[in-house]
């Protein structure tokens, strides 16, 4: 046996235990009884201590060096020992003791988080935040290697990724798009109480569950269930979840689960043969948010779905049958602050990752502590959306993220956000009627050049060079802001 075969053998043991913590995740945040919450964060972590001692053990580390000095025999062998070399390089960086307490204080915050941020109790998370934030700074120092405390941490997500691509991001981003809300500010608003009041919820989740299917989601590898934050988790080749926010307003069940169907299309969409090897799955988080948001946003608030889409919202509920396709298509995309990132328009979506991203490096580097963070959090409302939310459940506590140590996390939204106005420029060249071919419920032929150019190259590729590849461009934001202003142009009727 090569040491190449030996070292996809022990692979294999990494990647029953990585499909263990995630089942164990899932069911945690969907059907598991509030009472388990200790008993899991320990099971949890004591899996991730064994994964992390069994990838820098010495046989882990001598089988990867021997499959190195064989050589890759191609392009598949190449990226599984790139990734395997990157994973072992991370980890032996970190020790198995700050890998353990993350956890167990990642599960505990989790659980008081669930109570507490309906409640917009700030001081019941202030404890588990503040280790965490800790903990993010430890982790920083022991991967070194960053000119910023933010970049090792934005590297884990992100790989190749530092804050100043971040931040350079954000200042490109921000002028043009404070302008357009500006200008949209100065219009007549638009009224969306059609489609703002409460509608029955078992009726919007099977709406959903049919529409991500007739979309292009195989029900049969996947499903579609509720939880108290959206999100996607792939168990397995042919185990792809999905979850929806338990929400009976239709715009947040509808936005939530065409997000995480971005996702999981990119997960199905990944090669059935390397579903036991380490490049599996996606390239990088902004790829993958660019994918939630493409589906979310350029695909599904488009006049062309609304088209298609408007008659089985008739039939689902028939008193939305007063409003035409054309109404419901601006409707769904009203501008207006907000205080919750998820149901937030897509302009102002990437001023709160704005404000998440700035709170996190203002904290890491010590110019903020956990404890003022309400105050910090209200004033950047006020200044960039110009509103206050009125405690803390529906401000700096309202997202997941922090509760399970994922500090370097939120950028990758926006930048999806970036490299998915790059591929709607490269789709628009290739299908010049794809607005019409939406009307029709016609997705093939965006899903399919997706499929080849994207999700079927796993991650074959670094993400710099996949980006450039799928996009045709590295990371900018002018094609994304140019898609803007034409969109919410003809949405408000703009000059």
């Amino acid at each position: 046996m090569s040491a190449y075969d030996r070292l996809l053998e022990l692979y294999l043991d990494l990647r029953a235990l990585g499909v263990a913590q995630s089942m164990l995740g899932w069911d945690r945040q969907v059907m598991m009884p509030t009472g388990g919450s200790q008993s899991r964060g320990e099971h949890q972590a004591r899996l991730g201590s064994l994964e992390h001692r069994l990838l820098t053990s010495d046989e882990f580390r001598t089988t990867l060096e021997m499959a190195e000095a064989e050589g890759a025999a191609d392009e598949v062998q190449a990226a599984n020992l790139r990734i395997l070399r990157r994973r072992l390089d991370i980890q032996s960086k970190l020790p198995a003791s700050l890998i353990e307490r993350k956890a167990k204080i990642g599960n505990a915050t989790y659980a008081t988080w669930r109570t507490a941020c309906p409640a917009g109790d700030f001081a019941a998370m202030v404890p588990g935040l503040t280790e965490l934030f800790d903990i993010a700074r430890e982790t920083s120092e022991f991967l070194g290697g960053g000119q910023h405390v933010y970049d090792p941490l934005i590297n884990q997500f992100e790989e190749g990724c530092t804050f100043a691509d971040a931040d350079n991001m954000f200042r490109t981003l921000k002028p043009r798009l404070v302008e357009l809300i500006q200008r949209i500010a100065a219009t007549d608003p638009i009224d969306d109480q059609p489609i703002a009041k409460d509608f029955d919820r078992p009726t919007l989740l099977e709406l959903m569950r049919r529409t991500v299917a007739q979309v292009g989601f195989d029900m049969n590898a996947g499903r579609l269930d509720l939880a108290p934050n959206a999100f996607c988790t792939n168990i397995g080749h042919g185990d792809t979840r999905m979850t929806t926010r338990a929400s009976n307003h239709l715009r947040g069940i509808f936005s939530s689960s065409l997000h995480e169907m971005g996702h999981a299309l990119y997960d199905q969409g990944s090669p059935k043969e390397w579903a036991l090897m380490p490049l599996d799955g996606q390239t990088s988080l902004a790829l993958h948010e660019s994918q939630s948001r493409f589906w979310e946003n350029i695909v599904g608030r488009s006049r062309g779905f609304w088209t298609w889409f408007t008659p089985h919202l008739h039939a689902a509920f028939p008193e939305t049958s007063s409003f035409n396709a054309e109404q419901l298509w601006r409707l769904i995309n009203k501008v207006e602050p907000g205080f919750i990132r998820v149901g937030s328009d897509e302009l102002t979506y990437n001023l709160h990752i704005l404000i998440r991203f700035e709170i996190e490096v203002e904290i890491l580097s010590r110019k903020l502590e956990v404890k003022d963070m309400p105050e910090a959090w209200n004033e950047k409302m006020r200044s960039y959306l110009g509103i206050v939310p009125p405690h803390a459940g529906l401000g700096c506590i309202q997202d997941v993220h922090w509760t399970r140590g994922s500090i370097g996390y939120f950028p990758t939204y926006s930048m999806g956000n970036m490299i998915g106005g790059r591929i709607l420029r490269r789709l628009q060249a290739e299908f010049p009627n794809m607005d019409d071919d939406f009307a029709r419920g016609n997705f093939a032929g965006v899903l399919g050049w997706l499929q080849t150019n994207l999700y079927q190259k796993a991650q074959l590729k670094v993400p710099k060079e996949q980006i450039l590849e799928v996009s045709g461009s590295p990371l900018e934001t002018s094609a994304w802001l140019d898609y803007a202003e034409a969109k919410f142009s003809d949405v408000y009727a703009l000059a």
